[in-house]
């Protein structure tokens, strides 16, 4: 009676061997069918070169881009048009003194208040455009080293 429950609840015993050896026979069979395919379809593969060299057009590209090319901008111009207004009036303020000036002179001279000064120097040197070295109890704030640079030629 055991053996009648057991067969009702799990089926014949030797019934499910054929199905689960099926599908992975299946799935190689699949894989290899397509990989026949694709060397029937694309024999050339292997063999795909260019029919002229590309090493004149490529110059020619070259010089007509460097003759279209207009004049580069200069870091700083580039800085300052990416620069929120307040990061923008503090490298402005920091390029007239010379590209170097104390955290609180800075508060002071754009009427701005300790924790927004903090702040907006953060994003600065966090972005590379200042830096910043303790100065007894403040902050020197130097301009960045590639902005810098520019600093020789505008005095």
């Amino acid at each position: 009676m055991w053996s009648l429950v057991a067969v009702a609840q799990q089926g014949p015993p030797d019934d499910r061997g054929l199905g689960q050896l099926l599908i992975p026979v299946a799935a190689v069979i699949a894989v290899l069918l397509i990989i026949i395919i694709v060397i029937l379809l694309f024999p050339r593969l292997k063999s795909v070169r260019s029919s002229k060299p590309l090493e004149p057009e490529v110059k020619k590209i070259e010089e007509r881009e460097a003759i279209e090319k207009p004049a580069a901008e200069k870091p700083l111009d580039v800085t300052l048009r990416l620069l929120s207004e307040d990061e923008r009036r503090v490298v402005e303020l920091l390029v007239r003194s010379g590209g170097q000036m104390l955290q609180k002179d800075i508060s002071y001279e754009l009427k701005l208040n300790r924790v927004k000064t903090h702040r907006v120097l953060v994003g600065l040197i966090e972005r590379g455009v200042v830096g910043a070295e303790k100065h007894f109890n403040t902050n020197m704030i130097t301009l960045a080293e590639w902005l810098r640079g520019e600093l020789t030629g505008l005095k």
